[in-house]
């Protein structure tokens, strides 16, 4: 309630943040609306935040959405004190239920987070980090809790403490809580019937894996691009290249995950369809490899995320590129790729578990997905799966009508949406799977200095092998350094991550930065 009464008195002075949360039946014309209480790419706003002009979008709004956040910045003066009121109400009703301080955090304001301006040389496209995701101060500290507690291998107990919490959350019975947090923490829960969980461990180094790795990508990338040119002219898919194209991805990522990873990310500025493809395959290989899914199973995850939007090569690509609100009409042809999808792959003899993970991959738990509204214990284990890996690469993605997410916002969003969209075991084991810091991704140190995750440490998760771009002034390197934020420093200077940066943020692109540089045994900085 504290937390509510702050929130409260600082409305409308100079230092006031700028998001407060409205619900869709306070909303009016003239009022911006920042961020909406589901992922974007589960309603028709493609063009994330806008100004609401029409009656249309109050509608539709109110269809999709409980609760947004508006932008007082950037709504009309004369509303001002209409979202002042609305705030009041909510803060009032979360007094009157004796809130906790996690919900009152969530249900007000958020602070903005710093960005970090990308350059803008010539011939270049330019990306911010996204100033429309919003992360509750409640959802940030569930986030670090559960970052500290998979920071600590060996603690068990605790670990087997936040698996008892959720399954008590979803209303099981004490003992099947326990019985489920033990499977939960020892991968059992994941498991198809008879089988033993497979403890998957690194057999070669990022740099050892990276000549394989980029065999892979590159093969992955030709056969998924050669695909969706298949399917737009109509023509039948040749299955049996893309389960060699897969099979060649998992063996990469069952060797070392990270120079995969890497690959990915160096692509990060390219919008080419196949691109993303490959990136949720990446992830759902990632999460099932981190699971403890047989090798077989590796490959159906491998198989939902490369063919998931397979039918959008059917669909007009201006309609896929909007900038604004799709029409009822269009947000339905959009749709209907998920079905599109199963078509091209009905004569192609694909697994059940693929089959099923496509299908579902647009569900939501509270059945606000599609195609068919799922709800629950309705959405499968794979259909789960794609869900968390295929939103996880849209936030991080840059689209014509959308930046890129800081991967680490990213990750705290899907962590928002626990419960609503996601399976919130699943996302703590994504989370696990790549990396609080995941690999590519750019960070900032405690120095000032920018730098670039390389490699994770598979046992403290805050501490990954860095390559370091900048000064502490954000000016380039003349060459870059690497840093292992795992060993521990000669003079005794402890160096920590600080923050996660968009992609091309301060004008640093990875793929400036070539493979080539860490094959070169780049002296390692202690």
């Amino acid at each position: 309630m504290a937390g509510s009464r702050r929130a409260v008195a600082a409305v409308g002075s100079r230092s006031a943040p700028r998001r407060v949360q409205l619900a869709v039946g306070d909303l009016q014309p003239g009022m911006w609306v920042a961020e909406l209480d589901r992922p974007w790419l589960d309603t028709p706003f493609l063009l994330q935040g806008f100004l609401i002009d029409s009656q249309v979008e109050l509608e539709t709004l109110r269809k999709y959405c409980r609760h947004v956040y508006v932008d007082t910045d950037q709504s009309s003066p004369e509303l001002i004190e209409d979202i002042r009121q609305a705030e009041q109400r909510i803060a009032a009703a979360a007094a009157a239920s004796d809130a906790t301080s996690d919900a009152s955090t969530a249900a007000l304001i958020v602070l903005d987070a710093p960005s970090a301006s990308a350059g803008s040389g010539r011939g270049q496209r330019v990306f911010r980090a996204r100033a429309d995701v919003r992360i509750s101060d409640g959802t940030r500290e569930r986030f670090r809790e559960l970052v500290r507690t998979h920071d600590r291998p060996d603690d068990e107990p605790r670990l087997l403490a936040r698996a008892l919490g959720w399954l008590r959350k979803s209303g099981g019975t004490a003992s099947a809580a326990r019985r489920g947090a033990e499977a939960a923490v020892h991968g059992a829960r994941w498991l198809p019937a008879g089988t033993q969980a497979t403890a998957y461990l690194d057999t070669l180094t990022m740099e050892e894996a990276l000549p394989a790795a980029r065999r892979a990508y590159a093969d992955a990338s030709e056969v998924l691009r050669e695909s969706l040119a298949e399917v737009r002219a109509g023509k039948t898919l040749q299955a049996e290249r893309v389960r060699a194209a897969v099979a060649t991805l998992v063996q990469a990522m069952v060797a070392n995950p990270d120079a995969l990873s890497w690959l990915a990310r160096l692509r990060d500025d390219d919008l080419a369809p196949h691109h993303q493809g490959i990136k949720v395959a990446l992830y759902m290989i990632a999460l099932a490899r981190h699971l403890g899914l047989p090798e077989a199973h590796l490959s159906h995850a491998g198989m939902i995320g490369l063919l998931a939007d397979l039918g959008k090569a059917r669909l007009p690509r201006a309609l896929l590129e909007k900038p604004g609100m799709l029409s009822p009409s269009e947000f339905s042809i959009v749709k209907d790729h998920v079905q599109l999808t199963l078509d091209v792959l009905a004569a192609a003899g694909i697994a059940p578990e693929v089959w099923m993970g496509i299908a579902q991959h647009h569900e939501r738990l509270d059945g606000s997905g599609y195609p068919q509204g799922l709800r629950g214990d309705a959405i499968g284990l794979w259909g789960r799966m794609g869900a968390i890996a295929d939103s996880f690469a849209a936030l991080t993605t840059p689209r014509p009508y959308a930046n890129p997410s800081p991967p680490q916002d990213a990750l705290m969003n899907l962590y928002e949406w626990v419960g609503t969209s996601f399976d919130e075991a699943l996302v703590e084991q994504f989370v696990q799977a790549v990396g609080v810091f995941p690999v590519g991704s750019l960070v900032e140190l405690s120095t000032g200095e920018v730098a670039v995750v390389i490699a994770q440490s598979r046992t403290r998760r805050l501490e990954p092998r860095l390559l370091v771009l900048t000064w502490p002034d954000k000016s380039p390197l003349p060459l870059p350094r690497e840093r292992d934020l795992a060993i521990a420093p000669r003079d005794g200077r402890v160096v920590r991550i600080v923050r996660g940066l968009a992609a091309g943020a301060y004008g640093l692109k990875l793929r400036d930065y070539h493979l080539g540089d860490i094959d070169r045994e780049i002296p390692l900085e202690r």
